[in-house]
């Protein structure tokens, strides 16, 4: 599907579907025939025609509302949609929606692709809309026969009169189907007649990025483009005071500078050159309040925090305090968490073109909706005036939830006159990150004299971290306030110390480091305890409320055959935790010699509730593995006076595919709604592995990375 870098978006309303309509002619005949400007209502839904076109020729095209980045959506919402459709799956075409009401996300009622809310969160509404345009199409082919609609099957694209053995296709009656009403109570399949969800199924995107006719946002390339590169002043917070851009002038291509309010970007004929001209601009800044911190400063704020004020709670189960003071054991601990990049393999960037009256903008993102709107504030223009395009995502990991270098390629835009491709060089997107923020928490655990835990009192202290609006406790107390763990008197409260280090979503969020310090702790208590590990987990989830966390516990366990011996020098580590609606375990199996960790396999099991396609589950878990893999062997963000230190991949270095260890993927059968598997498996690798540190050489890591502590890392790879 090569896709045109000047193609326009459509605009959801009447008007648009006329002129496209005569522009097309009877080759769109399902789709786009109200006002899409609307949004469903919760109870009703969402119309087919803005999510499923059928032509003549049978190819039915699907406008997905949710961004391609590598996690498959591409594939896994288009199996949804077909499943109910009962469409012919080799026909069909996937684009990216438009920006518009109706593809908000059901449950975070914004257009954006984060926190695995892809297929949980459309699972539903998808499934409704393919079998309503279903119910239309039948409706639409037994009308013609004079037939009740009952007496028809739907089988890969085909509709059939059962009785007389007439059939017709999609194709054949789309159009009388486009001008049926769209029914509100579909039936939907039983699990038991799936014929695509469940199975493993090709990615749609693959062909096209082994071509290379996938187009991703640095690829666009527009009439009399120009090309800009940026420079935002190093600590964060300040301010550009003043530019000198005269060496600037003289360098081959240049055309302008454009001050910006925390930094200078150059414009030239190429971004070498603009970056080259770039390098020659004085600046001075404003260094802002941030300047001075450096990460001592970083965790003695948060470790201070532990007997601040202001501690909000998220869990009071019975009475922590009095538990802890009448147990016969106290074990107390700290952990701690450092700041942490994106580094997405495609830096940011963004193509814009700004005119009096109109601004069309190319860009990789995470939030068409709010890229959007940010734009329209850029460009000084009514949102309706905006077109977006989508593009594929080179990486998003949460870093293109942002809107920065949206507004910045816009106003940039929009002084120069022309259009204008922003991109930042490696150096710019590390040190002017969203970043994983720093966390400590402090945990006391109570026993008494039976050998049972009567007590958990857990402080949480973080740099914040971001959270959709919602009532209940505050989003960094995931992963601690919500375990399934039956501990009778449980207390989790929680401080929101902001650093003034920008902080955003990173992969798993809050899941990506507060498992690490929660199973960290709980299997302090196991040793303690002098129980194993594994079983010592299986003592405290308990009831229905503990059982699918159990059934992935149990299944990571069984496969790496916890219980059974390990060859001389092995030792092993356990964790589990709930992630995203999913629930996830993993089981590690290193050696340690002369403090270098060789990491031989990995065994993950994940309750995910309806898997939808088995390969995208499998690919997203290992691919969240590497991410937490690198973050607890060697993922440190360093502040020094307020700026960040790393720079590249030289300095901020990510787990390489020559040291992958060996992964098994196993996921526990379930009917439950579908959970998410994008981010889950960045959330228990860390803890297993400085749980199976600790097996090895008696030391509990309490503070990552591992490469801290003087530990060197090897993947353990069997040798073809």
């Amino acid at each position: 599907m090569k896709q045109n870098s000047r193609r326009r978006t459509l605009n959801l309303n009447r008007r648009a579907f006329i002129k496209s309509a005569a522009v097309l002619g009877s080759g769109l005949v399902l789709g786009f025939r109200l006002p899409m400007a609307l949004a469903a209502k919760s109870q009703d839904v969402r119309n087919p025609h803005g999510f499923i076109r059928i032509a003549p020729d049978e190819t039915i095209q699907l406008l997905l509302p949710s961004v391609e980045m590598g996690q498959g959506s591409n594939t896994s919402l288009p199996m949804i949609i077909m499943e109910e459709l009962g469409g012919d799956w080799s026909r069909i075409k996937v684009e990216p929606a438009p920006v518009a009401d109706i593809y908000k996300n059901p449950w975070i009622h914004v257009q954006m692709t984060v926190g695995s809310f892809s297929v949980r969160g459309w699972y539903d509404e998808l499934r409704k809309v393919g079998a309503a345009a279903r119910e239309m199409l039948v409706q639409a082919a037994a009308g013609e026969w004079d037939v009740s609609p009952d007496e028809c099957t739907v089988n890969h694209g085909v509709i059939t009169h059962n009785p007389s053995g007439r059939s017709t296709s999609f194709g054949k009656v789309a159009g009388r189907a486009a001008d049926l009403p769209v029914p509100q109570d579909p039936p939907l399949k039983s699990a038991a007649d799936f014929q695509l969800i469940g199975k493993p199924v090709a990615r749609t995107d693959t062909p096209l990025k082994v071509d290379g006719s996938a187009r991703y946002g640095i690829d666009t390339i527009v009439p009399d483009m120009l090309y800009a590169a940026v420079r935002a002043c190093p600590t964060f917070g300040g301010t550009l005071k003043s530019h000198d851009d005269s060496a600037a002038r003289a360098m081959p291509g240049f055309r302008a500078t454009v001050p910006l309010h925390n930094g200078v970007a150059v414009v030239a004929t190429s971004w070498w050159r603009a970056k080259k001209a770039l390098e020659k601009v004085k600046t001075e800044f404003d260094r802002g309040k941030v300047a001075g911190l450096d990460n001592d400063k970083v965790s003695t704020s948060l470790r201070s925090g532990f007997d601040a004020d202001g501690f909000a709670v998220a869990r009071n189960d019975g009475d922590a305090k009095a538990a802890l003071a009448s147990a016969e054991r106290v074990v107390e601990a700290v952990y701690e968490v450092p700041y942490l990049a994106h580094t997405c393999m495609e830096p940011m960037n963004c193509t814009a073109d700004v005119r009096a009256d109109h601004c069309e903008v190319w860009v990789s993102t995470q939030a068409p909706g709010p890229s959007k709107e940010a734009a329209a504030r850029a460009a000084g223009l009514p949102s309706d005036k905006v077109t977006l395009h989508s593009e594929f995502l080179g990486g998003g990991f949460g870093r293109r939830g942002e809107v920065d270098f949206v507004e910045q390629a816009v106003a940039v835009s929009k002084a120069v006159g022309r259009p204008v491709k922003l991109l930042w060089s490696r150096e710019e997107d590390v040190q002017h990150d969203f970043y994983r923020p720093a966390a400590a928490i402090r945990f006391r655990g109570g026993i008494d004299k039976d050998g049972r835990v009567t007590a958990l009192d857990a402080r949480v202290v973080t740099a914040s971290a971001p959270g959709f609006h919602r009532p209940g406790p505050p989003a960094y107390t995931e992963g601690i306030y919500n375990t399934a763990y039956t501990i009778p008197n449980y207390y989790v409260t929680g401080l929101n110390r902001d650093l003034g280090i920008p902080f955003g979503f990173w992969r798993a969020v809050n899941y990506s480091h507060n498992p690490y310090m929660m199973e960290g702790f709980i299997d302090e208590l196991a040793h303690t305890l002098q129980q194993d590990p594994y079983h010592f987990r299986r003592s405290l989830l308990q009831g229905d409320k503990g059982r699918r966390h159990l059934g992935a516990l149990d299944l990571a366990a069984h496969k790496a055959g916890w219980d059974k011996p390990l060859p001389a020098g092995h030792y092993r580590g356990i964790a589990a935790t709930q992630a995203y609606g999913s629930w996830i375990a993993n089981v590690v199996e290193i050696s340690v010699k002369d403090n270098a960790i060789t990491l031989h396999r990995v065994v993950c099991a994940i309750d995910c509730g309806v898997a939808v396609n088995p390969d995208t589950i499998n690919a997203q878990l290992e691919g969240g593995m590497v991410y937490g893999l690198t973050a607890a062997l060697r993922g440190i963000i360093h502040i020094d006076n307020g700026a960040v230190v790393e720079s590249n991949f030289n300095d901020y270095p990510v787990l390489m595919l020559n040291e992958m260890p060996d992964v098994e993927t196993y996921v526990v059968p379930s009917g439950e709604h579908p959970g998410g598997v994008g981010e889950p498996g960045t959330a228990p690798i860390a803890p297993a592995l400085a749980n199976a540190v600790f097996a090895a050489t008696g030391k509990r890591i309490r503070t990552l990375p591992l490469n801290s502590h003087g530990f060197s890392y090897g993947a353990g790879r069997k040798q073809a």
